[in-house]
């Protein structure tokens, strides 16, 4: 089973024995995985700037083969949510979130981050943390209702490559002694909703406890669609130079 993942498994070393780790997937991948015929498929981190990410049709085409395919967290709960209709598997909060439409805008998953051979360490702030962390502390009593509005549009108002608790926090423009009140009660309550919903697709697919998919459609195979296809296979057959710095997901960012 391969699972593409980066900035929302930072924090972990290791997958299960059984899952295979690639980078955060990008157009084409999952395709060209899908020709490897996985049991399973999981997508949670993925490109979207500066290369094109994960196309719709190629998820189809591995549900088509019979590949269970999974999503969460960042690009894949974008695509959960687009293509659970069709059998793709939608796993986590902020998977139901966009489903549900509670989520709409894809800068809610979206963050900078370092490169692979760091760990892909977020950089920035996803907005789903901030609203995960805000809510926690809510509920604790840590914060008033008020304050949580306040530290949401905050975030809400800043580029995704931008946003950091420091900048939101900044944005206030509270005086250096509540502020720092604040970064400390932020701090204690802190959720990272976006590894919390990853490590849930880990289990579930680690668990092996699933059916194939049923394709409930008819896959057709365009003329882009042979062209695309084309196009990735030879991709495949050409190493390409990996380049260094930190790059954008959405999840991913890419939308990681």
């Amino acid at each position: 089973m391969i699972v593409f993942a980066g900035p929302s498994l930072s924090h972990l070393e290791t997958l299960p024995e059984t899952l295979e780790p690639r980078a955060p997937v990008r157009q084409g991948d999952v395709y060209l995985a899908a020709l490897e015929a996985p049991r399973a498929i999981g997508i949670i981190d993925g490109y979207f700037d500066g290369m094109p990410s994960v196309w719709h049709k190629e998820i189809l085409f591995a549900l088509s083969r019979g590949i269970a395919v999974f999503g969460a967290a960042s690009m894949g709960a974008l695509r959960a949510a687009e293509l659970d209709v069709f059998g793709m598997t939608g796993i986590g909060e902020i998977y139901a979130a966009y489903r549900d439409g509670t989520l709409r805008d894809d800068d809610e998953v979206a963050l900078a981050h370092g490169p692979e051979a760091l760990g892909y360490p977020p950089l920035s702030l996803a907005m789903v943390n901030l609203r995960a962390t805000c809510a926690a502390a809510l509920r604790a009593g840590a914060i008033d209702a008020t304050l949580a509005a306040r530290l949401l549009r905050a975030g809400k108002a800043q580029f995704f490559k931008d946003r950091t608790w420091r900048s939101v926090i900044a944005a206030l423009d509270l005086p250096e002694d509540r502020a720092r009140h604040l970064r400390g009660l932020i701090e204690s309550h802190m959720v990272d909703q976006k590894a919390r919903d990853a490590e849930a697709l880990l289990d579930r697919m680690a668990a092996a406890d699933f059916p194939a998919p049923r394709s409930n459609f008819h896959f057709e195979r365009s003329d882009l669609w042979l062209r695309f296809t084309a196009q990735w296979r030879r991709r495949r057959a050409e190493p390409e130079a990996q380049s260094g710095g930190y790059r954008l997901l959405g999840e991913g960012g890419s939308f990681g």
